[in-house]
């Protein structure tokens, strides 16, 4: 059973030790950590069968949503996990009036970049040679989603 719950107090270590065993490459980064500290994240955390599994992490500024991170738990990948995750913050949205959301992805996360398009967000640019990583760079695209009146 797949259940989402809010990042709190009680589960905010939890998902800070589920990203640094997901993103291997930025193991020692406290960033991650501090920004979901932020009286401006807007975080949820799956579970599958209560062990926790997946997280969306957000910051949410006047009516609009940046998604920071997306992660799951490799077991738990290409299930729609973090397409429940990504419906889940657009009904957070609806509900609390925040119209717009945003977000920026490699251009070769193909998963990625199908899942955003699946779940209703379009690409409105790029980057030019945005992320670098183990010494290559790629570009970013940047995707919107926005709550229709």
């Amino acid at each position: 059973m797949f259940e989402i719950k809010k990042i709190n107090d009680q589960n905010i270590e939890a998902v800070f030790k589920l990203y640094q065993k997901i993103n291997l490459y930025n193991k020692s980064s406290v960033t991650f950590l501090e920004t979901m500290k932020k009286p401006c994240h807007i975080g949820f955390c799956g579970y599958m069968n209560n062990t926790l599994s997946s997280f969306l992490s957000a910051i949410h500024v006047l009516d609009e949503i940046d998604i920071v991170e997306i992660g799951v738990i490799k077991q738990q990948r290409r299930r729609g996990v973090a397409y429940k995750l990504v419906s889940h913050l657009k009904k957070h949205c609806i509900k609390n009036g925040i119209r717009k959301i945003f977000l920026g992805v490699s251009e070769n996360n193909i998963a990625a970049i199908s899942l955003y398009e699946k779940t209703g967000f379009y690409k409105i640019g790029i980057r030019k040679n945005y992320y670098f990583r183990d010494g290559f760079s790629s570009d970013c695209y940047e995707y919107f989603w926005e709550l229709k009146s």
